[in-house]
């Protein structure tokens, strides 16, 4: 990590967690992988109190307040040791815990937070339908208010956590209010996972990600009391949006840290393999493809700090192309990092389905569709370019008519 785009305390820290997370995380990989999810819970309180839960959380609910650039690191470094363990972590902590922390009521705060931070608690966050998945306007969840509570009946799939979490962020669409744009009926509301009505009723097992609990999840007449209400009623998707930019820097940084990884074994294995009487590594064929992975790597890490430090100087509008910039770009390039990984370990690569390598390559391919997918990050990308030239558009005034 070069000082000249990080301080020195934040390169202190990353090789501090480095090592740290190498002696205390590293050795629940495996049963993590093996399908042992109390290894990951284990690793989440473990990182919860080493305050890895709460960089981007307030010290008065257990966070560090460290910002979106000491998130970023923690989040490679992480994701460096597994992804699933890191998906987990950042669901937890920045996906349920962001919206909570912007938009959640005082004594909503000081109830979870604390437990989400501490690692003692699993948070997950609930958007994504059979209907509703890039487009969450097609959300078919319905809450409905009668008194002092909401009652809820529809599902959420492919929730990452949903079949461990405790506490779940829910979006659904309330039907008390009139307005033919669904978008301004979504509304959230804390859940519970122990709230009568509420089922796991599937656990996905995803390619790519062993280790992480994702689930389906069914409500049927379940009811929540009005004060578990994130925000204002209708407020839900305006919500998710503001939070979106921390997830996709989040996410930028887990494919940094997982290509990292790879591309460190890779490099060495080129050095110490020996074919045609010589190290791989004087093939150019081998050399050349690893130069290319390691300007990638650099290019994906300094978009990703950009869009950390436009967070943390809460410059939103340049926040927004910087994120979907950097995890975009960061997608890519994991599939491409990883693929040329493979290609130099070559068997290697693929006889054990635990290594790093093969466990990196399997992880690109969802990263390119958790978070929302790269396609719509590029969609954003172009909308943000084009928005002043499509406003001046309008601006100008027409052309009278002859005669």
């Amino acid at each position: 990590m070069s000082s000249v785009f990080y301080t020195a305390e934040e390169i202190k820290f990353k090789k501090e967690i480095h090592d740290w997370l190498q002696e205390n995380i590293a050795p629940l990989v495996q049963p993590a992988i093996d399908g042992d999810y109390n290894a990951v819970k284990k690793a989440m309180i473990l990182m919860g109190k080493k305050g890895l839960c709460g960089a981007i959380h307030d010290p008065k609910y257990g966070g560090t307040g460290k910002g979106m650039v000491w998130e970023s690191i923690l989040a490679e470094e992480v994701a460096g040791i597994n992804g699933a363990i890191e998906m987990t972590r950042l669901v937890s902590a920045s996906l349920f815990g962001m919206p909570l922390a912007t938009s959640g009521t005082e004594e909503q705060k000081k109830k979870y937070l604390p437990k989400i931070t501490s690692g003692e608690w699993i948070g997950a966050i609930a958007m994504t339908e059979d209907t509703a998945g890039s487009d969450l306007s097609m959300m078919q969840t319905q809450i409905v208010r009668e008194g002092d509570e909401y009652i809820i009946n529809g599902h959420k799939r492919f929730i990452t956590n949903g079949g461990e979490a405790n506490v779940v962020s829910l979006y659904g669409v309330l039907q008390n209010i009139e307005d033919p744009n669904p978008r301004k009926r979504i509304t959230g509301v804390l859940v519970e996972t122990t709230t009568k009505g509420f089922e796991i009723t599937e656990r996905y097992d995803l390619a790519g990600m062993e280790g992480a609990s994702v689930a389906r999840m069914e409500f049927k007449d379940m009811r929540v009391p009005v004060e578990n209400l994130v925000g204002t009623e209708g407020q839900g998707f305006a919500i998710l949006m503001s939070e979106l930019n921390v997830e996709r820097v989040g996410m930028a940084a887990a494919c940094v840290g997982h290509a990292q990884a790879a591309f460190d074994i890779a490099l060495k294995y080129s050095t110490e393999r020996v074919q045609f009487k010589r190290p791989i590594s004087s093939l150019e064929g081998v050399s050349f493809r690893l130069a290319d992975a390691a300007i990638k790597l650099q290019a994906a890490r300094l978009l990703t700090l950009e869009a950390a430090k436009m967070i943390d100087a809460h410059k939103e509008k340049e926040a927004t192309i910087a994120a979907s910039s950097a995890f975009a770009f960061g997608t890519e390039m994991e599939l491409e990092v990883t693929n040329t990984c493979v290609m130099t370990l070559a068997g290697e690569a693929i006889t054990k389905r635990t290594d790093v390598v093969p466990c990196a390559w399997r992880m690109a391919p969802v990263m390119w569709v958790v978070g929302g997918t790269t396609d719509i990050q590029k969609f954003i990308i172009q909308r943000e370019l084009y928005g002043p030239f499509i406003k001046k558009k309008k601006k100008v005034a027409p052309k009278p008519k002859a005669g």
